[in-house]
């Protein structure tokens, strides 16, 4: 089955190993958003931040990745992770008709022109501008109107709870020329985004399902645009990559400065490469840790003397601009009335339930510490039943 839409090319990654690729790349941003996001709560000085710009801080630490996987082996970095690489699809030219008369001499045109260059079909520098954008740019854009169109549509609480959290359409009479036009724009993004994200998903199902078929070459609709081909890295192609880092000519040592540039330059193209070897090792440490805490060596290991408890996070403290805490713990500090329905967010302080809500859909922070959070971050506390 992996290699089902291969047929009979050898260079031709089947349909699966490029959805698989396009997964890992999916799931990495979610990954190092949790990582941060637990680090950030015993670091919040340092962190916060990071995590409260989290999606362009993705976004920037991902362009020189890519950038680097393009320049270096003409792939992203999940590409090359799976044995991929990129390269410009053939233009097709169509052919004048041509005579038998005509046909021994545009032989000997072709003879005398000799083979094709090798690697006439890499990635020049504005293919690699390109992929850049369709790799990271367009998925931040789309994440951004994403989450634009949940807040001005309601989100998951108008779906949740109805009417009461949706927005209602103000009376702009009397209004200035540009509020209302603001106001109209935002009413036909609310109207029109849904069949403008439906196109964008039955495009890429459209190619999925024509690559599949061996009808297009292309297995995206973007790959399309900028005429360029995912294909299975050959042999030449590994030697090749071998040979360049061998070959590769040093620079002479000119003045301290530039020494010094030379060294962060290579240790950090040094980093970039060792991302596939610590992706794997990253797997295969978590996979240890997650059976060594389910296996009998672990319970043994934890009741053979006295645990000691592990002490909790450093409380995270109010910020200054947020709202006030109130004198009684059993107060929202949203709605100032007696707490019901208790909900934590990630930041540990305790609000109503569709007070934390409805805070967190609208401005995405913590109304007191001003920390980033999600809808996903609540979590209901519930009463011990003895109590």
């Amino acid at each position: 089955m992996s290699n089902l839409g291969g047929g009979s090319q050898a260079d031709r990654p089947s349909l699966f190993e490029l959805i698989a690729q396009d997964k890992m790349r999916e799931m990495l941003e979610p990954a190092l958003r949790y990582v941060i996001a637990v680090y950030a709560q015993r670091y919040p000085r340092y962190l916060i931040r990071i995590v409260n710009r989290y999606e362009e801080f993705y976004a920037l630490l991902m362009f020189f990745v890519e950038r680097h996987y393009l320049r270096e082996y003409g792939a992203s970095f999940a590409e090359n992770f799976y044995g991929l690489k990129r390269v410009r699809a053939p233009r097709i030219v169509k052919q004048p008709k041509v005579t038998i008369d005509d046909e021994s001499v545009a032989t000997q045109a072709a003879a005398a022109a000799g083979p094709s260059i090798p690697g006439s079909n890499k990635l020049r520098e504005r293919d690699i501008k390109k992929s850049l954008f369709f790799l990271i740019g367009l998925p931040y854009i789309k994440s951004k109107l994403d989450e634009y169109y949940e807040k001005v549509s309601g989100g998951e609480a108008a779906r949740l709870f109805g009417d009461e959290f949706t927005q209602e359409e103000e009376d702009l009479t009397g209004q200035s020329l540009a509020v209302r036009s603001k106001a109209a724009v935002i009413k036909v993004f609310k109207r029109g985004y849904p069949y403008v994200n439906a196109v964008y998903q039955l495009a890429i199902l459209a190619h999925y399902i024509g690559y599949l078929y061996n009808k297009t070459p292309f297995y995206s609709p973007w790959l399309r645009l900028i005429g360029i081909e995912v294909k299975r890295m050959s042999a030449a192609d590994y030697r090749e990559i071998q040979q360049k880092a061998k070959s590769a000519p040093r620079k002479p040592a000119g003045s301290l400065v530039e020494s010094i540039k030379n060294n962060v330059l290579g240790l950090l193209s040094g980093s970039l490469d060792f991302l596939k070897v610590l992706l794997p090792m990253s797997i295969f440490f978590f996979k240890f840790l997650e059976w060594w805490y389910q296996s009998d060596y672990y319970k043994k290991a934890s009741t053979a003397g006295d645990t000691a408890e592990v002490p909790p996070p450093e409380r995270i403290k109010p910020h200054p601009e947020g709202l006030p805490m109130p004198r009684a713990a059993n107060i929202c500090p949203i709605c100032l009335k007696t707490i019901t329905n208790p909900t934590a967010l990630s930041s540990g302080y305790v609000y109503c339930y569709p007070c934390a809500y409805k805070q967190v859909e609208d401005h995405g922070r913590c109304p007191v510490t001003l920390m980033r959070c999600k809808t996903d971050d609540l979590r209901k506390l519930y009463d011990d039943a003895g109590m």
